[in-house]
């Protein structure tokens, strides 16, 4: 029954779940912790929070998950008191010092405009992650938009400072509705403008926007901007605009390193290793001195392209080793790994591996990859070992995410979600080519075949 329950709730089945949840005999922790979850994310968060009560009264004592759920449930619905009591109970029962709990602590004190409880569960938490960092950003984000919201805006500074603050704290939807209200005011936007609003678009992969925010600058006559053309030519790039990046690398007034980087980069990331790896002799032949960041591209170009065959990749990892600058360069370490599991070069991916587990402890990425290695090569115990202190270490690797723009709108996409409405038309059109791909013999994850 619980397996049943657990497999609704993450379909997005919620009725269906809550119909199983209630007919369960037993419930443990996890249970409660799914549905007072699911409720969350259908947002639903008056009854998210009545469960949480229901919780208690039952006798059941909460854990991190419990907490952590709870505690973003108050910063949606603005409820801080009630935080502050969650977060006297986290203390209380010894879940003060959990990362997760912090880290929800802080959101939620950010997002409720309490900055100087904020920055006190910031400066407790003993290794801040990536997380608790936006968390903090994000919340200094809000008090500088009040601020903004009240003072008049008599030039493009201040709206400067709103996108480029939006943007550095990955809110990238919101840099733009910023910029749509600067452009309403009829404030001009200069080179910083686009440079922040590009960026923004990029991450975002809304090429439409893109496009049109491209037509302002050649409006506004910035294509001699190296810096703003350099944006421009990041985020066709990134939005998989290859022969718009193309047009835009030949008007380059001056090509410098990041420019080959990400023209080379982009031609490798879609198909066009070829390209790629004529591009980087000729960024040679105009004296360009390829640096570390090329290295990594050029490897990952190879093994998007499936280039690097199982000898070449001890070749690779030979050119690594007799540099001693770049020995144990993380980044380039990280391009090999993912390469030996594709290209069954398993023993030479088991040492890149346990290598970079103990040099980055805190990326749960590598330690899944590893595991999965291990599982490769049937080594059972090693794979159940690396889990094991993936759970000791409490980390979690965080369901991925990306955006599609549909009609000028910006809707976010997240690994096996099937809470949105075309989610049976996207997983239909994707079982469909990974059935072409099959039939093409090509390299693809398994996972997509199990959709």
């Amino acid at each position: 029954m619980s397996s049943l329950f657990g497999m609704y709730a993450k379909c997005g089945m919620f009725w269906v779940a809550m119909k199983v949840f209630d007919e369960m005999p037993e419930i443990d922790v996890g249970c409660w912790n799914t549905v007072i979850s699911c409720y969350l994310h259908d947002g639903k968060f008056a009854k998210a929070l009545e469960l949480f009560g229901e919780m208690r009264d039952c006798g059941f004592e909460c854990d991190s998950v419990t907490y952590t759920t709870v505690i973003s449930v108050c910063a949606k619905v603005m409820d801080v008191e009630r935080g502050k009591e969650v977060h006297d109970e986290a203390v209380r029962n010894g879940f003060g010092s959990d990362g997760f709990v912090q880290a929800a602590l802080v959101d939620m004190y950010g997002k409720c405009g309490c900055l100087d409880l904020a920055v006190q569960v910031f400066e407790e938490i003993r290794v801040k992650s990536l997380v608790s960092w936006n968390s903090m950003i994000a919340g200094y984000g809000l008090r500088a938009e009040y601020i903004f919201k009240k003072m008049p805006k008599t030039n493009v500074v201040e709206w400067n400072l709103m996108i480029s603050g939006y943007v550095a704290a990955g809110s990238y939807l919101e840099s733009l509705g910023i910029y749509n209200d600067m452009n309403a005011a009829g404030i001009k936007p200069d080179a910083i403008t686009f440079t922040s609003i590009l960026a923004a678009c990029s991450q975002l992969g809304a090429l439409e926007r893109g496009k049109e925010i491209h037509k302002c600058i050649i409006e506004g006559k910035f294509e001699s901007n190296e810096i703003v053309m350099g944006a421009l030519l990041d985020m066709y790039t990134k939005c998989g605009a290859v022969d718009e990046a193309q047009q835009v690398f030949s008007q380059l007034p001056e090509r410098d390193l990041i420019s080959w980087t990400t023209m080379m980069t982009a031609y490798g990331s879609h198909g066009r290793a070829f390209k790629a790896l004529k591009l980087f002799q000729e960024m040679q032949d105009f004296n360009i001195k390829p640096d570390r960041v090329v290295f990594l591209g050029v490897i990952s170009t190879c093994s998007h392209a499936g280039l690097v065959k199982e000898g070449r990749l001890h070749e690779a990892y030979a050119i690594l080793q007799g540099n001693a600058s770049i020995r144990e360069d993380v980044e380039l370490l990280s391009t090999l790994f993912p390469a030996c599991h594709i290209h069954g070069d398993l023993e030479l991916g088991e040492k890149i591996g346990c290598l970079l587990v103990d040099k980055t402890p805190d990326d749960p990425s590598m330690y899944i990859v590893l595991a999965n290695m291990y599982a490769s090569l049937k080594k059972w115990d090693e794979a159940r070992k690396v889990r094991l202190k993936m759970k000791e270490l409490g980390l979690r690797k965080n369901p991925g995410c990306t955006w599609i723009e549909i009609d000028k709108k910006i809707v976010p996409f997240l690994v096996e979600d099937k809470s949105i409405p075309q989610a049976g038309f996207v997983y239909q059109c994707l079982s469909v080519l990974a059935g072409h791909m099959n039939k093409d013999e090509l390299l693809f994850d398994k996972t997509i075949s199990n959709m």
